[in-house]
């Protein structure tokens, strides 16, 4: 096999080794999309069955079919794609096997699914009146309680017959909020996994015919693995399939609040299948300086050999918010004005340039920063639901919903508010009827959209182009912002439309909600995003701000310590290995908070250990 790509001794190892268990233990910037990619490429060549590749982002599987353009008939040989993407494909195929004859809606918001449980709670009467009587504040908290109490038990695949670790009442919530759901027809991203876990589970010859289609499982970044996609992995394999690759880094395990744990990869995995251990310690992305740094977050950390560039390594201590700011603009400017770095490869530009912080809230000073010396940036933000800014587009979202969708009364009550018609008026039972409340132009060139649309789509584009052309907005920005939704939503259609034959507006508003539509092209200027954001991705010169002790690492997981706080480590170690060459790690003395006091800040105890003693 001609691999047109160079590959250390180790990397070989792994793409040209037998049809065998293997675990790759790949350390930051050792080239593990590489040896996936390749590794695919390869068993590609082995056969005439397909290649199942799983990955976490759709950015990730978008990356590798990219560099796999080349093997002819890519998107017929192999599926590759996350894991709700893979789980969403074998429902719409399999799913009239547990009562679907479709995939149903996904509700993918948290405001929709908070919103089912304040219908649950009015549902359970013996607690109803007790939520009643807690203050706003509490409710809130409680909600968020009952929702994360319900992803729980998605992830572990507990059975409503199975106890649950709970007082009566949560546990109550939860079977009304799944029948609410079910009379919506409607499923949220955990019923994905589930679903798609008791189909495999309920009907073995499912799971057959998958290792029949299927000469290999290669699994990207393996230690964001949670309980019910390990266990999909299972019911997939049975004690049948062997050719299966796990890789992965456990030091960059960062999402344990969705249930993850590099356990799954660690461990289960090398207990259940016994597969050979391959570990890539070389390093083709980071400096010397840059990896040593990230080896003083987390010094059990394999040493990373390989590197050539000595990079840089600096943490800044300033007096505030505003300070530590212009600190890192002036070392921007500075880097640009001076155009090269011996380290970093062509000229230095905006686009070479990130700015992490743990949470978004910490980026308000920096912002305005860089607004008053007019350097561009944008927000790097983490594909998922689409979200219209304008109330048109917000109409035409919510009516497309509930046109695709009957049973859909909780989107069905929000477009009627948002059209300011009483949800009391019970002769309304379809759009057609709703148009005919209606007074505003506007408003009817919306729902005559709607009803409009053909079932596969293909008069999509032409609606629009009318669409623009019949709408009468006064409000200049308003106008702007409906125009710059319908050119979103266009692309989304585009992107969408381009990856499959079969076209239907069902299945496109799912892979609106799954994030597999928005355009992957790269914006202009510095980069700013959260960490969690960041992940899988780096950049020759990163600045990492807001690095004092209760910011990063966060409060809640000070108080929590344990397994929270080991996550806060590994954020940290992600951030650091984010940069490819030059790394800037600053922090502010003092700190505004939100309710205005101004409060002493010490530095992040994850930076302790570069103090001078």
């Amino acid at each position: 096999m001609n691999i047109n790509i160079e590959l250390s001794k180790k990397q070989e190892e792994v793409v040209f080794a037998e049809n065998e268990p293997i675990y790759v233990k790949a350390s930051a910037g050792s080239g593990k999309t590489r040896v996936l990619t390749e590794r695919v490429r390869y068993m590609l060549s082995q056969t005439n069955k397909k290649v199942l590749a799983l990955t976490f982002t759709n950015k990730a599987g978008e990356e590798i079919k990219e560099r796999l353009s080349n093997v002819k008939d890519i998107e017929k040989r192999s599926f590759i794609g996350t894991f709700h993407g893979f789980c969403q494909n074998l429902i719409e195929n399999h799913g009239t096997l547990i009562g679907y004859t479709q995939l149903p809606n996904i509700f993918e918001d948290d405001s929709d699914r908070l919103e089912l449980i304040e219908q649950a709670i009015q549902e359970v009467p013996t607690f109803a009146s007790s939520y009643m009587r807690k203050n706003q504040k509490e409710k809130r908290e409680f909600r968020y309680r009952v929702l994360n109490f319900i992803a729980q038990v998605k992830r572990d695949l507990i059975s409503e017959d199975d106890s649950f670790d709970e007082d009566e009442d949560v546990i109550l919530l939860y079977k009304a909020y799944q029948q609410i759901l079910q009379s919506h027809n409607a499923i949220d991203f955990d019923d994905l996994l589930l679903l798609a876990y008791n189909l495999l589970i309920s009907f073995p010859k499912i799971s057959q015919m998958y290792r029949r289609s299927f000469f290999s499982i290669c699994i990207d970044e393996a230690q964001d693995l949670n309980h019910a996609q390990y266990q999909i992995i299972i019911a997939l394999t049975s004690n049948d399939f062997k050719n299966i690759m796990m890789v992965g880094d456990p030091n960059q395990s960062i999402y344990h609040f969705n249930g993850s744990s590099p356990d799954y990869m660690n461990k289960d995995f090398v207990n259940d299948f016994s597969p050979k251990i391959v570990e890539l310690i070389e390093n083709y992305r980071s400096s010397i300086s840059v990896l040593e740094a990230a080896k003083k977050i987390i010094p059990e950390a394999e040493y990373i050999r390989g590197t050539i560039k000595e990079g840089l390594f600096k943490i800044y201590g300033a007096a505030n918010e505003k300070k530590e700011s212009e600190w890192v603009i002036d070392t921007i400017k500075d880097l640009i004005k001076d155009r090269h770095h011996e380290d970093i490869e062509n000229e230095i530009t905006y686009e070479k340039i990130a700015i992490l912080a743990r949470n978004k809230y910490v980026f308000s000073d920096l912002e305005i920063e860089l607004k008053n010396n007019e350097l561009p940036y944008y927000f790097k933000m983490t594909p998922g639901a689409v979200k219209f800014e304008s109330t048109l587009m917000t109409i035409f979202d919510l009516a497309l919903r509930v046109m695709l969708n009957e049973h859909d009364k909780l989107h069905k009550t929000a477009l009627f508010k948002k059209l300011k018609i009483s949800n009391q008026n019970k002769s309304v039972n379809n759009l057609l009827e709703l148009k005919k409340l209606l007074t505003v132009e506007n408003e009817k060139h919306i729902i005559d959209t709607v009803l409009s649309l053909k079932e596969d789509g293909s008069n999509f584009k032409h609606l629009f182009d009318k669409l623009k052309e019949a709408l009468q907005i006064i409000d200049e920005n308003e106008r702007q912002m409906t125009l710059n939704d319908i050119e979103a939503l266009l692309k989304h259609w585009f992107n969408y439309a381009k990856k499959t034959d079969r076209k239907s507006l069902l299945q496109f508003k799912n892979a609106m909600a799954l994030g597999q539509t928005h355009p992957l092209s790269q914006h202009s200027g510095i980069t700013l995003s959260t960490v969690h954001t960041m992940k899988g991705q780096e950049f020759d010169i990163v600045f990492i701000i807001g690095m004092d002790d209760e910011t990063f690492p966060d409060y809640r997981a000070i108080q929590k310590g344990g397994i929270d706080l080991t996550q806060e480590k590994n954020n940290c170690y992600v951030a650091f290995t984010r940069s490819k060459r030059l790394l800037f790690v600053t922090w502010p003395e003092t700190r505004i908070m939100p309710w205005g006091d101004m409060r002493h800040r010490s530095i992040s105890r994850f930076l302790t250990v570069f103090l001078n003693k």
